[in-house]
Order: structure tokens, then sequence, then C-alpha cells
């Protein structure tokens, strides 16, 4: 049952179903976990998709609502319809890989076509995304596949200064770009890919064009939680990084060769594959 067909079918048993403001909504609730880094990361993405959505550019964003309600717990709004990759490789029988699971599940030839467009625009959004963020810890666990096609990553426990194994910076590779990802899009040399490397341009030429709004909102939440992970108590550093980031000395045809060459450094990058191998291996997620 997917999520519209439950909340239809809950709303019509609610007593307050005709309500216009009625609505269903997956939640999980945390404790023991200081949410106030997601929260942040969360409205960084939130106010990337605006720009992205006003700049038409079209790539596709999943934020998720996050609530830190005091230091030690909160609401995380979760996201229906998803499997996380891990999730899908441990269970199900049939999987050999990504593009074996879209050619079995997305089998009818307009949904094929579909769900590896979305594929392409989800994924071209969010590496960007990762890489001006510095996303880490890109595990198989944290990344969801819905049921059209989507990528979304969840879990921003380290981004800007911060990375897993004690700030060590192992997963130094722009964004997370596997092979298994790119045989979706019908291998690197594919018509497919290079609508992934266009988008992936003109996603980081928009938000690039729009950063003051993305600098001023981390110089404004970073003030009172300078104790945060994602600033190891430098937030000057992890702001003077973040506008490094967007290229500012650079036209816009020398954005497309630098946007090139971060593609063409995260493809089957050793050490995001030795990342997920080390999950794999000492923490068992596949």
């Amino acid at each position: 049952e997917n999520w519209k067909e439950k909340e239809d079918r809950l709303r019509s048993l609610s007593a307050y179903g005709n309500h216009p403001g009625w609505r269903l909504l997956p939640i999980l609730i945390k404790s023991n976990d200081d949410l106030r880094q997601e929260q942040l990361a969360s409205q960084l993405i939130y106010r990337m998709a605006l720009i992205l959505a006003r700049e038409r550019i079209p790539v596709w964003l999943c934020p998720n609502e996050i609530i830190a309600l005091e230091a030690s717990g909160g609401i995380i709004e979760a996201i229906p319809d998803t499997i996380s990759i891990a999730s899908l490789k441990k269970n199900d029988p049939d999987y050999t890989d990504l593009k074996g699971f879209f050619d079995s599940y997305f089998c009818d030839t307009d949904s094929m076509a579909d769900a590896k467009a979305n594929f392409c625009e989800s994924l071209a959004a969010y590496s960007i995304v990762c890489f001006l963020l510095q996303i880490k810890d890109r595990h198989n666990g944290n990344i969801l596949l819905d049921n059209r096609g989507h990528l979304i990553h969840i879990d921003f426990g380290f981004f800007f200064l911060s990375s897993p194994g004690k700030n060590t910076g192992f997963e130094s590779a722009p964004f997370k770009l596997t092979r298994e990802w790119v045989n979706v899009l019908g291998g690197p040399d594919s018509h497919l890919f290079a609508v992934f490397r266009t988008l992936c341009y003109r996603t980081f030429i928009a938000l690039r064009k729009n950063c003051h709004e993305i600098i001023l909102l981390v110089e404004m939440l970073q003030l009172g939680n300078e104790e945060l992970m994602c600033f190891r108590g430098r937030p000057d550093d992890a702001i003077r990084e973040l506008r490094q980031r967007f290229r500012l000395d650079l036209n816009d045809r020398a954005c497309l060769e630098y946007v090139n060459a971060l593609i063409d450094e995260s493809l089957e990058n050793w050490r995001t594959n030795w990342y997920d191998r080390y999950q794999r291996y000492c923490v068992g997620v596949l």
C-alpha cells in the first residue's frame, strides 16, 4: 500500500476527514540525539530547493521537516514510499545491482523512462548539494530510493567541517557517484549521463547565482550554535570554505569545466568504494 492510498483510506475513516487541512504525516520521534545540526542541514536543503524551483532548473530535492525540541531529542518527518539502498540489497533476494532492480521494478517502457529521468534529476541535485555542504557518511543506509526512482539523501550528522572517524576526512570525493549508479543512467558515455552532467552544471550555476541566500542562512543559524559538530568551534572557517566552493572567481564557462572536473573526480572514486566496503564488512551496511 503506497502512502497516497493509505492517506485516502484513513481520511475516509477519520471523523475529521472533510477538514481541508487534514493530512497524514509520517514522523519519527528521536531521543538521545541532538537534532539541531540535522535541522540546519534540512533548512539549507529546503532553501536550495526553493532557489532551484525559482530558477526553473529541472532537478529534484526532497527536504523533510526536522524539529529539534531540545538538545537531546526532536521530531523528524519520515519520507514515505522509500527504502534505503542497504535495505533493498539486504531484503530483495533477486537483487544483483541497481540497474537490474530498475529493470525488474519499472518494467513498463514508460515507467522505466520516467524512473531513469527521476533518478538522473535527483542524483544531479543531491550531488551538487552534497558537495557544497560537504555532506559525509554517505553509506547506503543513508541513501533512499523511492517508488518513482528518485534518489534521496538523509541523515546529516556530518557536514561542513566534520566527518566520520574523528574528522579524518576519508571521504574526500566531492560527492558519491558509484559505477552502480552511473550504470542506471546507461554508463558514463550514455546520453542520460550527459544530461546528468548538464543538470549538475545548471544546478551549480543557479545556486552560485543565489549563494548569498545560502551563506546568510548559515551565518544567522551559527550564532549561538558554534559548538555543533559541523562547525567544530570554527564557524567562520565553515562559512569561508562554503563561500569558496561557490567559486565566485570563475565565469560561467570556467564553471562548466569545474563541475565536469568534480564529476570526473567523484566517478568510481576509490575512497568512496572503500568507505562502502568498510561499512559492509565492519558495520554490516550493504
